[in-house]
């Protein structure tokens, strides 16, 4: 029970002379948090807990027929004045203890009015849960009675032993796991495809099965009771669920913090087991169906149920371990503390936090919550939306609805309606307006700097870039790098075995051709004109054999500066025809050519360029001014410079599939070319990278972030 400081109230006439008791079947736990004894009331009919301070107990286990509510309260501030709850507080708590039916008393209809608001509130909560059509519980069954039967296997599994076997079998997965990882990857790329996702569903639905089983049986090996099984529609998808709530009534905080850890390491081992059938079984239903149990498993314990920030697993883990109940609420309420005692001066505001280091605890959770659960909404819808537009679409409808409006709904109805605001009602009035007035003015009416930036790589002007004319295997540089070479001198030496075979079966092929020849000539009758066609046609095609035949040697097409590809790159490897074999640079001159993301050259096309600089990495604080650049109008695929993608370094996706190596960008672009400045200051060498930078005309942040959201929806679903 949060105290508010108020030792008189305006409804206190209300409880005053009411006899009440605590029910005769509410069973009492003691609790210690971070120090601080608390106490426990357990309804068993509902399997509802309430927690109470030591302060709060005692009054409540000095109710009784025989004394009024305000002769207990009385007696309480005589015996321990300075502990003792106001009139407020205890208003407030037997409303709570009535809604959740721990008392026993006859209600006066006055009485039942003030205690409304508190059913009231229950009553929200079930409405809630009717419409939040996207998870909907049905309980089926009671599974106590099952558990009891099995007790004796229950305290069996959870022992040393049964820790030393989880892990074993884990180890052994994790091993089988790694050695097979490509195939894992590659088998991950299919787990959406329309053929798998019934396989995906099976395994879901076991893997959660097994989940809540784990917490059951947890909470039953440590004396808890576990009274609901039943199926819960999670995105409209059925899956179990089991209510473990009495665990909340464990003394230790680490059997607690156990019994939200079992359902992941039931979740682990069923994978574990799944994981090696995978690695030693060949195709098959059963075999896809463990690789998805396997995924499932993965998945839905690391980005779901082990992370604190949402309220599952890993939330009530956390609570538990810090000693902190009902964290999610409490961070809450202590952000709304900050919001009504630094900004609102509201003198009745009350801290959740006990102290300083409670406090950053609470703030550090209750904002890191509130951005992570935006980011996997929002990564949630987009991934859904992805694969079906319709349905992504009613998520984001009904996320904006849930997430955006209700909240913004209630909290104005907090500023403007809520009575305990009501002494700086008109200093919230006044900052409302002021910062409605700023965002106004910060983000629709102000322009703010409009930059496009886009990496790019150093080269010499004028360059020229060295290709392979044939395919073949990279066997030999001929020249070192940096070595000055001429017009026709050999710079790399491939080897194409194909190729030589097809020039000695083209050779035989002309040798034949021209027996053929010599032997119509010493007819008498001959007809020569099909043998020198076939001659002619197996010589041309000699001739290109060969032709290409010394294509093998890769030439200089100018002179210069020999650069290599690096030798990590090529070296050794198959290349296919028209590979980047290297440059060669000669010129005195420089120039930037930068890769532009199709989303945004229209910005370039469209908008005026104000000005344009490059920064280069290493001397980034350096400003390179541009004498002239050109806008290459057509969509490039091939980037200037491996080092500008995510293999080589860089930060422009690259097709992993690609044939050609690392510098074929996974989206066409568009190049643009800058003349760099002559006397920049900054060191300038062909190769190096760095960014671009294009200013455009000042914009609202408005305009911004509308054409953000329009070229994200526009590149992901209209293209």
């Amino acid at each position: 029970m949060q105290t508010d400081g108020t030792t008189y109230s305006e409804s206190w006439h209300l409880v005053a002379n009411l006899r009440l008791k605590l029910r005769s079947t509410v069973a009492v736990q003691r609790q210690f948090y971070r120090g601080e004894k608390w106490y426990v009331l357990r309804d068993p009919f509902n399997n509802r807990f309430f927690r109470v301070q030591p302060s709060a107990y005692d009054f409540i286990m000095r109710l009784n027929a025989d004394r009024t509510v305000e002769e207990v309260w009385i007696a309480c501030m005589e015996e321990f004045s300075q502990t003792a709850p106001g009139q407020a507080d205890v208003v407030m708590l037997l409303g709570q203890m009535y809604s959740m039916n721990l008392l026993d008393t006859d209600v006066s209809p006055d009485t039942r009015q003030m205690f409304s608001r508190y059913a009231l509130t229950r009553r929200k909560e079930l409405q809630s849960q009717i419409m939040n059509i996207l998870f909907i519980r049905l309980p089926l069954f009671d599974p106590e009675k099952l558990l009891e039967r099995f007790s004796w296997l229950v305290h069996r599994i959870i022992t040393p032993f049964g820790a030393a076997l989880w892990g074993l079998t884990f180890l052994v997965a994790a091993k089988m796991v790694v050695d097979n990882a490509d195939t894992a990857l590659d088998s991950a790329q299919a787990v959406l495809a329309p053929d798998n996702l019934f396989l995906l569903y099976l395994g879901l639905v076991f893997v959660k099965t097994c989940h809540e089983i784990g917490h059951a049986v947890a909470c039953h090996r440590y004396g808890g009771e576990v009274h609901t099984m039943g199926i819960m529609f999670m995105l409209f998808t059925p899956l179990p669920y089991m209510d473990a709530t009495s665990s909340w009534g464990f003394r230790s905080r680490w059997h607690r913090a156990f019994v939200g850890a079992a359902g992941m390491i039931a979740e682990l081992f069923v994978a574990s087991l799944a994981a090696v059938y995978w690695a030693v079984s060949g195709q098959g239903a059963l075999h896809s169906l463990a690789y998805n149990i396997m995924f499932v498993a993965s998945v839905s314990t690391v980005l779901f149920n082990a992370n604190p920030l949402l309220r599952l697993d890993g939330y009530y883990i956390l609570s538990d371990l810090l000693d902190i109940p009902n964290l999610s609420a409490r961070s809450t309420e202590y952000i709304r503390y900050l919001l009504e005692h630094y900004i609102f001066k509201f003198s009745g505001a009350i801290s959740s936090a006990k102290n300083r280091h409670e406090a950053i605890e609470l703030s550090l959770y209750g904002i890191l919550s509130a951005i992570y659960k935006v980011m996997i909404s929002l990564g949630i819808i987009l991934f859904i939306a992805d694969k079906w537009l319709i349905l992504g679409t009613i998520l984001a409808i009904v996320g904006v609805v849930t997430g955006v409006l209700l909240p913004t709904i209630r909290f104005i109805s907090y500023l403007f309606i809520d009575s305990r605001l009501l002494q700086c009602r008109r200093r919230i009035i006044a900052q409302s307006v002021i910062f409605v007035a700023l965002f106004i003015l910060l983000t629709v009416l102000l322009p703010f700097p409009h930059n496009i930036y886009a990496p790019g790589v150093v080269e010499s002007f004028p360059d020229i870039k060295v290709v392979n004319m044939v395919s073949g295997d990279v066997k030999e540089y001929l020249v070192k790098p940096g070595q000055p070479v001429v017009v026709g001198q050999p710079l790399v030496r491939l080897e194409n075995r194909d190729l030589a075979f097809a020039v000695k079966s083209a050779e035989s092929r002309v040798v034949e051709m021209k027996v053929k020849e010599r032997q119509a000539l010493g007819k008498t009758i001959a007809d020569l004109k099909p043998v020198l066609k076939e001659l002619r046609a197996a010589e041309a095609s000699l001739a290109d054999l060969q032709r290409n035949e010394t294509e093998l040697i890769v030439r200089a097409r100018g002179s210069g500066i020999w650069i290599p590809a690096s030798k990590e790159a090529i070296s050794g490897l198959w290349v296919e025809r028209g590979r980047y074999m290297g440059d060669i640079v000669g010129g005195d001159r420089f120039q930037f050519a930068a890769v532009v993301a199709q989303e945004e050259v229209s910005d370039l096309f469209d908008a005026s360029v104000r000005s344009v600089d490059v920064r280069l990495w290493g001397e980034a604080h350096q400003s390179i001014g541009t004498e002239e650049v050109r806008l290459i109008p057509y969509q490039h695929e091939k980037l200037p410079s491996p080092s500008l993608g995510q293999s080589g370094g860089g930060n422009v996706p690259v097709r992993a599939a690609s044939q050609q190596g690392v510098d074929n960008a996974a989206e066409p672009f568009f190049l643009v070319n800058a003349l760099l400045e002559k006397n920049s200051g900054v060191h300038l060498l062909h190769g190096r990278s760095g960014n671009i930078r294009f200013s455009l005309e000042p914009e609202p942040l408005i305009v911004q972030w509308s054409r953000y959201i329009y070229q994200l929806f526009q590149k992901r679903y209209l293209l």
